[in-house]
């Protein structure tokens, strides 16, 4: 790759200057990368949690004196639940076959999650035994999730295949092993949010007080106010590219002075600088 490139992550990476990402002769930054992994590694865990959630939905008897709406539904909760449980299967099965093929490794014959014919068979691995071998689906993900957090480096750098990307009924769709990683994390992130284990986010004016991350024009950033869970939580600000966190009453101080409290008036010219 060209050595001049850049995280494709661009202004969510942590290395983001207000300009560009941090440069990298790969598709992601180390930050980045190391970022992915958490995120995909978590999907194991939030597809065992999704199925607790599933198996609950299914057991709330309907209340014949409830009209109108106020409470989804404990029908169409679960049949959320279980289309984003397939869909992580689908995904996670599909980029495990297509890093097993590209690196060569043995082909366990549990799922066969590419377009009519399989990766293998287009690298001519295919050993003439089609019979899949049975297997329960979170089984499946756990091993998966496990050969691409092992390797997600080389998935990250893993040449365009043809793939569908959620499921079968999708039309045959050309993806680079960049995207792969940002649709596992967009899945872990879908999941969370199912799971209630998400916040809203409220976009803030500012500079973050740790990196160099500043705002740019027409596009969110880099610092949030998160809301509090619970009335007597405390509010903060996060900065997204970094991750770092400061009470809200440093920021309503940063608001007045410009100034971040403990950072001094030679060390903000130096920033702006």
């Amino acid at each position: 790759m060209d050595d001049n490139t850049t995280c494709h992550n661009g202004h969510t990476c942590p290395g983001w200057n207000g300009k560009q990402a941090a440069p990298t002769d790969q598709p992601f930054c180390h930050n980045c990368l190391d970022r992915a992994s958490r995120d995909i590694r978590a999907l194991v865990y939030d597809y065992l949690d999704l199925a607790q959630l599933h198996e609950a939905s299914l057991s709330q008897a309907p209340d014949e004196h409830t009209t109108g709406g106020g409470h989804e539904s404990p029908t169409l909760l679960a049949d959320h639940v279980e289309a984003l449980q397939a869909e992580i299967l689908w995904v996670a099965a599909t980029w495990e076959h297509a890093l097993r093929a590209r690196q060569q490794l043995s082909n366990p014959r549990t799922y066969t999650p590419l377009w009519r014919t399989t990766v293998y068979d287009h690298l001519r691995l295919t050993d003439r035994q089609p019979v899949l071998v049975k297997a329960r689906p979170g089984a499946i993900v756990q091993r998966a999730i496990s050969i691409i957090t092992g390797r997600l480096d080389q998935l990250a750098r893993l040449e365009p295949i043809t793939v569908c990307p959620t499921g079968i009924e999708d039309e045959p769709t050309v993806m680079h092993g960049w995207e792969a990683i940002h649709q596992l994390q967009n899945l872990h992130t879908r999941a969370r949010a199912t799971l209630g284990r998400t916040t809203r986010r409220f976009w803030i004016p500012g500079e973050c007080w740790h990196c160099d991350a500043r705002p740019t024009r027409d596009v969110d950033g880099p610092l949030y106010r998160s809301e509090p869970r619970r009335h007597e939580d405390p509010m903060e600000v996060h900065c997204q590219p970094c991750g770092a966190t400061r009470p809200y009453a440093d920021y309503e101080t940063y608001m007045t002075s410009l100034l971040w409290p403990g950072q001094d008036t030679d060390a903000n010219v130096r920033i702006a600088a």
